[in-house]
This record gives C-alpha cells, sequence and structure tokens, in this order.
C-alpha cells in the first residue's frame, strides 16, 4: 500500500521508519489494520497501524488486536502517529486502554548542535562496555525519578539497577550494540561514572534517538543537549543517518530539543491497559 497523499511527507517518511524499527527483533503478525510486532527478545514490543491507510479503523479492529494479543501471551498495547490514524486517539479509550501522548519531532543531523559540558566526557560505547549496562541502569533512575528537575538520586541509585539488571536483559542488549541496531553514547564524570546516556536505532537514512536521560543529581547541566548531539554527529558519520527523530517525553523536554535544532512535525500516541 502506498502512502496516503493526505499525509505530510515529513510524517509519512517517520510512520515507515517506526514501522521498520522493531523488526529485526520480533515476528510481524498481520491483525487487520495493525501489525503487532511479537518480540524474540527480553524487550516488550506492541502493535502499530500497517504504513498505508485504507478504510479507519473500528473498534471490531481493536476487538481482534486484543484477541490477537491474547493469543500470542502479549500485552495489548499500541503506538502509532497521530496524523496517520486519527480515529484511534478516540477509540482506545473505550476499548479500556490508557491513552498518551508526546510531541514527535525530527532534525536534520546536520542541524543538531549543543554546547559542550565542562567537567564531564562524552562517549559512544561499544559492546561489552560496563558503561553501556551503566547507562540502561542511569535511564532507569531518570525515568523513575521523573520530570527534568535536579534531585538527589545518583550514582548509588545507578548501581542499585544496575545490580538488579536481569542477565538476559543484559546480554540483549550487548547483542544489539554489538550488531549495529542500538548505539549508545554516555556522559562520565571523573569521580561519580555514567552520569547521564542516550541511544539511537539507525534504519537506512533515519534514525530514532532514543532514552535520554540523566542523573537527577546531575540534571540542568545540559548534558541532555550535548548527548544528544553526539548521537545525531555519529549517526552521521557512522551509518550515513540524514535524519533523526525523537518523541518528547512532555513539553519542558520538548524545549530542550528545540533548543538543539528539533521541530515538532506530529503527535505520537501509545495505548495501554489503564493502571
Amino acid at each position: 500500500m502506498t502512502p496516503d497523499p493526505g499525509i505530510p511527507a515529513a510524517v509519512a517518511e517517520l510512520d515507515a521508519y517506526l514501522d521498520a524499527a522493531p523488526r529485526p527483533d520480533c515476528d510481524a503478525v498481520e491483525v487487520g489494520p495493525f501489525t503487532l510486532f511479537v518480540s524474540r527478545s527480553p524487550w516488550p514490543y506492541y502493535a502499530r497501524p500497517t504504513v498505508g491507510r485504507g478504510a479507519p479503523v473500528t473498534g471490531g479492529d481493536l476487538d481482534a488486536l486484543a484477541a490477537a494479543c491474547a493469543e500470542h501471551g502479549v500485552a495489548t498495547e499500541i503506538e502509532w502517529v497521530h496524523e496517520v490514524r486519527p480515529e484511534l486517539a478516540g477509540l482506545v479509550g473505550r476499548h479500556g486502554l490508557a491513552l498518551s501522548s508526546h510531541a514527535l519531532m525530527r532534525a536534520q543531523t546536520g542541524d543538531v548542535t549543543a554546547s559542550a559540558v565542562d567537567g564531564v566526557t562524552l562517549r559512544v560505547v561499544e559492546a561489552g562496555d560496563p558503561a553501556l549496562l551503566a547507562g540502561r541502569a542511569t535511564a532507569d533512575v531518570a525515568f523513575t525519578a521523573g520530570g527534568t528537575g535536579t534531585g538527589p538520586e545518583g550514582a548509588a541509585e545507578r548501581d542499585a539497577f544496575l545490580s538488579k539488571l536481569d542477565p538476559e536483559m543484559a546480554a540483549h542488549l550487548n547483542d544489539r550494540a554489538r550488531r549495529g541496531l542500538t548505539v549508545t553514547a554516555v556522559a562520565e564524570d571523573p569521580m561519580g561514572g555514567v552520569v547521564a546516556a542516550g541511544s539511537y536505532q539507525p534504519v537506512g537514512e533515519f534514525a530514532e534517538i532514543m532514552a535520554v536521560a540523566t542523573l537527577p543529581s546531575a540534571r540542568r547541566r545540559g548534558l541532555a543537549g550535548a548527548l544528544t548531539a553526539l548521537l545525531a554527529r555519529h549517526a552521521h558519520d557512522a551509518a550515513g543517518v540524514r535524519t533523526v527523530l525523537l518523541s518528547a517525553q512532555d513539553d519542558a523536554v520538548a524545549r530542550v530539543y528545540a533548543r538543539v535544532g528539533f521541530r515538532q512535525v506530529g503527535t505520537a500516541h501509545a495505548a495501554e491497559a489503564a493502571g
């Protein structure tokens, strides 16, 4: 199917990327107007509307998707771009799913710039580097604490999460790094180790920048912007990426990304079981 001509090209390109990105670690199961990505890894995935708009999604389509999710033993979760399937936002609540929305932003890799941050080292980490898993634990701390303000959580909390990281998940993260499916960068403090981390996932000339996170004790220093710029530059130089995209957690985060060169082109929605 071809993209609907009514969808802006900038949005249609990102929608095609978001369809392609999960496929290396998933079985793609077609369920009516949806593609259900059934994970073959410890990382859970979701369903997305199949690329190429047809008739609007109906309540019956959601019932069929829920049945398919139950058959495959996965939770009913859906991610989509509002501008591609605007009817879905009004349907999911009536099917017991809670809706969350985020700014969908994009930039050309050469346009993403940020000021340097004194006192830290920014670098891309390879598979097997202990900083790779420390970066995952840093994200766990940051997203558990929430928000963008400073707080007490720091290296001790990061190390507590790291000590509980499931070995299967650790192996999965290293495997994706080894295959070049996920590229991770960290910011390291000479005394405290990894204080911020982020990653990108390249597919062709596109990449999504994901999970950029800073320990609350190290926030308000410009680390998120600096890491994002490093990731965009590396994606261009190492993987030939021309366009980067991301979903901003909230308005405050969107403003951070706007300052380093991103602009909003749409809205990313996610729906999952309420509670």
